[in-house]
């Protein structure tokens, strides 16, 4: 699972040409897909809870619209990468 700084992401987007609704869009699913990261990790127990299969496909549509996004702006998937990220 992957863990997005949502914060450092903002002040990024806001030195960019991105329109507002797709900043916020972006936004959104990368801080809903920080929520169900930690619910998806091996330290919470949703076994039990039979909601598990559900959470992934919910997670995986996140990963699905998050790839949509960045083929749109492509410049969104270079504000995600740690700061003093030099590859490619």
């Amino acid at each position: 699972m992957e863990f997005f700084d949502v914060e450092a992401v903002r002040a990024r987007l806001a030195e960019l040409d991105v329109p507002a609704d797709m900043a916020m869009a972006y936004l959104q699913v990368l801080t809903n897909l920080n929520a169900m990261s930690v619910l998806l990790s091996p330290s919470v127990n949703l076994d039990d809870e039979g909601g598990q299969e559900d959470l992934q496909q919910l997670w995986q549509r996140h990963q699905e619209r998050r790839a949509t996004l960045e083929a749109q702006y492509p410049v969104l998937s270079v504000v995600t990468r740690p700061a003093g990220w030099s590859k490619n």
